[in-house]
């Protein structure tokens, strides 16, 4: 299935950029992508989507979506504001969210801080944002703030060819070699004989704060749209200590296990998206 490409300007974030699958009379579906990735994360998904418009966003400093200004940061809370003003770009009053990883996170804070502008939800590999106890809170500030001041020293570097690109992205993310393929070409630009990173390099930088785990269960509590949950026997929250309580806080409408690692919709997209279109339905 061919996407459309689309750009839209948000107040708090510049242009935004994405994906369009689908037709302008099927359900429409805004998609947000895990940490690092883009918009062709749902590439593979789309194409098991019957019935569906799936809108897929580059996030702010992600894919061909702008980056945010010189001395701004990008903390997991600014992503919400961008993604309603998303929302209304596209016309989306009451939307189906479905988020993936980073996207999931984002997708359970704009339901809670947003609840009349989304309808219900699909979480892929992604159940709240990641958190650390408030005594670490002095530590990750200093590393944030040092960072960031030297990331204006560095430059991004050339790499050879895209080939070595997508191996590496496949062996960080655990996912296929063709998976891989797919977030590379969108996120590089050709210079000096080879490629560069087209995502924001600040995107790699410590947040300065983290929520703590009883902020996380807190917002769950308050998630009442419906929501499916979607996870991997080998994924990255199987193991987590937290994933538990999680799920009891946020009582999924749907929970469903499959075997497969975090990119569960890119390697196993006709597993995941049959699971979609069957929650979807009762939301046409």
């Amino acid at each position: 299935m061919k996407a459309e490409p689309f750009a839209i300007e948000t107040e708090s974030s510049g242009q935004l950029t994405g994906l369009r699958w689908g037709s302008s009379t099927d359900t429409p579906v805004l998609a947000l992508h895990g940490w690092m990735d883009n918009a062709a994360s749902f590439s593979p998904l789309a194409a098991f989507l019957p019935g569906v418009q799936l809108l897929a966003l580059d996030l702010p400093g992600h894919g061909a979506s702008d980056h945010r200004p010189q001395g701004a940061r990008y903390h997991l809370i600014d992503y919400v504001p961008a993604v309603l003003e998303a929302a209304d770009a596209l016309g989306l009053a009451s939307m189906l969210i479905m988020g993936h990883s980073l996207g999931g996170a984002i997708a359970g804070l704009a339901a809670v801080a947003a609840p009349e502008r989304v309808r219900a939800m699909v979480l892929i590999e992604g159940l709240g944002p990641l958190s650390e106890p408030e005594e670490k809170l002095p530590g990750r500030l200093r590393d944030s703030v040092a960072g960031y001041a030297k990331v204006r020293e560095k430059a991004s570097p050339v790499y050879p060819d895209l080939e070595t690109l997508a191996t590496a992205r496949a062996r960080i993310g655990g996912m296929s070699d063709a998976a891989a393929r797919l977030l590379i070409e969108r996120n590089v630009y050709k210079s000096d004989g080879g490629y560069r990173w087209r995502s924001d390099p600040r995107l790699r930088l410590d947040s300065p704060v983290f929520l703590t785990e009883p902020q996380v269960l807190a917002c769950l509590k308050a998630t009442d749209q419906p929501t499916q949950v979607l996870l991997g026997n080998d994924g990255m929250l199987t193991k987590r200590e937290t994933l538990k309580p999680r799920l009891e806080a946020l009582n999924p409408a749907d929970m469903r296990w499959f075997d497969g690692a975090h990119h569960l919709h890119m390697d196993h997209p006709d597993v995941i998206g049959g699971a979609v279109v069957e929650f979807l339905s009762q939301f046409e």
